[in-house]
């Protein structure tokens, strides 16, 4: 299992608003696919996964902020 971690999303960016998950704990998720959406005070972005694999936990919900680098989610890989 790994941690999916929010990544940076930009050099004066230190936090986002989770505005909407695109995958469900249960899901399978491919490399590169989107996992959720974010917003940060200058735009908003879908996050791809880093990973294949099913998602398994999700950590931060929507409406909820996340930190840069903090754990958002865990995929049990294949």
């Amino acid at each position: 299992m790994v941690d999916v971690k929010l990544p940076q999303l930009g050099d004066s960016v230190d936090k986002a608003l989770v505005t909407a998950w695109l995958k469900q704990v249960g899901d399978q998720v491919e490399k590169d696919e989107p996992l959720l959406e974010v917003t940060t005070d200058k735009v908003t972005i879908e996050v791809p996964s880093d990973h294949t694999g099913t998602l398994k936990e999700i950590l931060v919900k929507a409406g909820d902020n996340a930190s840069m680098d903090d754990v958002i989610c865990r995929i049990e890989t294949v």
